[in-house]
């Protein structure tokens, strides 16, 4: 069947390739004719050829395939930026080849410049003492992500950071029997006295890491926690350019990482989801519920001393007030919540929501959720309440070969074969602070889903694979639901916005071990190229 719009000219057509609109049909085409941004028709050659105009551009595919522009769901694009242009690129390294690194930025740097080094998930960290002594006069931080690092005595007094210091609502600053401060630090990454780019600077390193990450890979929607009041500010004037990915801005509310608005308050504002235009539009409110990987409030660690348990920002009670507060401005808010306490409390909160508010389309998100499956209840009823959760399948990757070494032991992960079958909805992103930019590549995670593989080649849950179908739909249908644009992108139907990549290969018949090889021939927004190039036939 084709699908059309009653106005007709259009002013770009594709045609000879294979076209996968994701549509509720899952058709395949072999042409598609754009008008003014939009999709006007996709079907076959002769009835998409019938649609143009006199001097319409028209584009060989060559059999190439093409796919809705992807989304990425949730990432932090700016702190991509920070560890790509400004941190050193520390990943895999052990101690002794991090302290080498350390010592030839010490020989190039006047004292008192600060020295970050980018890590990445389970990379053995350096003692204070060792950073101490190859950079005693340098304030030097070693980040596994925002969320945990290591810093020397120097980064601590340039912090203001002393014994007497006391931790804000979910920060862990690790101490020495005698209460100094060994260097480790947890959820406290914004304690540190780091200087932040200019605006300019900010400027050029986020245009260059949105093209070389995201245009690059076929991605035509970002939606980005955003980490400073400049970021959001250079994020507008970007998207005002019409060279970077449509934005979608998610706001941290305090206490958290890089927080900028009290979600009372916020909330009291007046401004809902979608507020802005087509190009970067207000999405949401990121609320920090409990730590990473190693900060998570998990029940198994109830057992241990309190100073081992997982970090909560916030009293349950205080989350359901922000929730009802942001449902009653119709903002969206996106909770992170990885251990199977805080899932309990978000899950709950959810409810409470659901019961305020009935009927209220509100897709209150649960960021993490499905990377730890404790509980299938529990998912169900986040999907009863009209919730969402969003797993970060790409973080298989880095899952340790032992199961024993896995965080936590015997919980089943990245549970996304069962997240589709209970609530229909997998949304795909990258997640990625800078400590896995690989994961910037949708089909790089697309693989994840499908092998869920570590980096190893061990498959972590065997039970839990999808198909690329469904791999594919988490970052198209799938993710515009999660942000509630799906009336505007995620597939290629008439009227939505023509938002599309060219790629090399066919997803659907390539080995799946090589679905992240898949390369970008073109990535289109709103109809206009904005990476690569499409060839023109002379008609």
């Amino acid at each position: 069947m084709t699908v059309s719009v009653r106005s007709r000219g259009a002013d770009l057509i594709l045609s000879g390739g294979r076209i996968v609109t994701m549509d509720d049909a899952r058709r395949v085409v072999s042409a598609l004719a754009v008008k003014d941004g939009r999709v006007l028709l996709a079907g076959s050659e002769p009835e998409v050829r019938a649609a143009a105009h006199e001097g319409a551009r028209v584009v060989d595919l060559a059999g190439r395939t093409v796919v809705p522009g992807m989304i990425d769901a949730h990432t932090h694009v700016e702190l991509t930026a920070y560890a790509r242009h400004f941190f050193s690129d520390a990943r895999g390294l052990t101690v002794p080849q991090l302290l080498d690194r350390v010592a030839e930025l010490v020989a190039q740097r006047p004292d008192g410049v600060w020295i970050v080094l980018q890590g990445t998930f389970g990379q053995a960290l350096p003692t204070r003492q060792q950073l101490d002594a190859v950079a005693p006069h340098h304030p030097v931080s070693f980040r596994w992500s925002m969320h945990k690092q290591q810093v020397n005595t120097a980064a601590l007094k340039a912090s203001g950071i002393t014994r007497r210091t006391v931790a804000p609502p979910g920060v862990r600053i690790h101490r020495a029997a005698d209460g100094e401060p060994t260097g480790l630090i947890e959820e406290g990454w914004d304690l540190l006295g780091w200087r932040h780019p200019s605006p300019d600077v900010l400027s050029s390193v986020l245009q260059e890491t949105l093209r070389e990450l995201f245009l690059t890979n076929g991605v035509t929607t970002v939606n980005e926690v955003v980490a400073s009041a400049a970021g959001a500010r250079v994020y507008q004037d970007l998207a005002a350019t019409r060279t970077i990915p449509r934005m979608g801005l998610a706001l941290t509310a305090a206490p958290g990482h890089q927080p900028l608005v009290d979600a009372d308050q916020f909330s009291s504002l007046g401004l809902r989801t979608g507020f802005g235009d087509e190009r970067c539009r207000l999405q949401a409110v990121k609320i920090f519920l409990d730590g990473g990987r190693d900060g998570a409030l998990r029940s198994s660690d109830l057992a241990a001393p309190a100073a081992a348990w997982g970090l909560l920002t916030r009293t349950p009670q205080r989350l359901v007030q922000e929730l009802a507060a942001a449902a009653d401005a119709r903002m969206q808010v996106w909770v992170h919540a990885i251990g199977d306490l805080a899932q309990e409390c978000a899950v709950t909160a959810v409810e409470q929501i659901a019961l305020i508010h009935p009927g209220l389309d509100h897709r209150a998100r649960i960021e993490h959720f499905a990377n730890e499956m404790y509980e299938m209840s529990r998912l169900q009823r986040l999907v009863d309440a009209g919730g969402l959760a969003v797993p970060n399948p790409g973080f298989v990757f880095a899952e340790p070969d032992d199961p024993a070494g896995r965080i936590p032991p015997g919980v089943t992960k990245y549970g996304l074969r069962t997240l589709k079958r209970m609530s229909g909805f997998v949304p795909g992103n990258s997640d990625t602070a800078g400590a896995q930019p690989f994961t910037c590549n949708p089909w790089f995670v697309m693989q994840c889903m499908v092998l869920q593989e570590n980096r190893n080649g061990l498959v972590i849950s065997p039970d839990e694979t999808v198909s690329v179908d469904d791999a594919l739909a988490s970052f198209t249908r799938d993710a515009a639901y999660a942000t509630f644009r799906e009336d505007e992108i995620g597939t290629l139907e008439a009227g939505k916005l023509a938002d599309l990549a060219v790629i090399d290969s066919d997803p659907f018949t390539i080995d799946p071990r090589k679905l992240h090889t898949i390369g970008t021939v073109a990535t289109v927004i709103g109809g206009e190229v904005v990476y690569g190039e499409l060839p023109e036939v002379q008609e």
